[in-house]
């Protein structure tokens, strides 16, 4: 925090494997804003009132008394004679495509996943810094980790999109953050207990 309080600091004077942090960072959020922006058109639209037969704001925060249940027909009146009783077909309901069912789901799952997987991002990137590795190295696994999160988080969309045109970025991108991640974890961990800070204070890059 030391660094941010400096008077003149400019984001600009970060170095590499933290300007890459704090950009993949904000490239989550900037989805994320997107996404926000399409589930409100998509469950709410420019009116108030939702658009046409779908759930809205009214709908969900206003409060309605509830419908009065119809009223029985009368008893009385004329006998009709129907002849014998046929079974009567079950109605056929008409199903939405596939895509108009997965797409609420889809996009709920974009969502939160836009947000909650790069705070972990964040969180765990700030760490690994911390660890005072070369800068170089440093950038090139914060870089696979951001990427290869933001791919992971991506593909159920573009595999929606493309009608599993995109199955295999899946595995890969999952693969690509897995081992970067794990790496991250396991190297700050061994930094702060397995690195005596003498040799930290003698040896280290800032």
């Amino acid at each position: 925090m030391k660094l941010f309080l400096q008077k003149g600091f400019h984001l600009s004077q970060l170095a590499l494997p933290a300007r890459l942090v704090y950009s993949l960072f904000l490239v989550f959020i900037g989805v994320g804003l997107w996404t926000s922006a399409v589930i409100y058109r998509d469950r709410i639209g420019g009116d108030l009132r939702g658009p046409p037969g779908k759930p809205s704001v009214e709908d969900r925060y206003v409060n309605r008394p509830a419908a009065s249940p119809p009223l029985p027909a009368t008893a009385g009146g004329p006998a009709m004679d129907l002849g014998p009783e046929e079974p009567v077909a079950p109605p056929t309901v008409a199903l939405a495509p596939a895509e108009d069912l997965k797409a609420p789901w889809v996009m709920d799952v974009f969502h939160q996943h836009l947000f909650t997987v790069a705070v972990v991002f964040l969180i765990l990137a700030h760490l690994f810094m911390l660890t005072r590795l070369h800068h170089a190295v440093a950038a090139a696994v914060i870089a696979v980790a951001g990427v290869g999160a933001l791919l992971h988080v991506l593909a159920p969309v573009l595999i929606w999109a493309s009608d599993g045109g995109w199955l295999w970025l899946m595995p890969v991108s999952g693969a690509a953050m897995g081992v970067s991640w794990t790496a991250m974890v396991l190297w700050s961990l061994g930094a702060m207990w397995l690195v005596r800070p003498a040799r930290v204070a003698n040896g280290g890059e800032a």
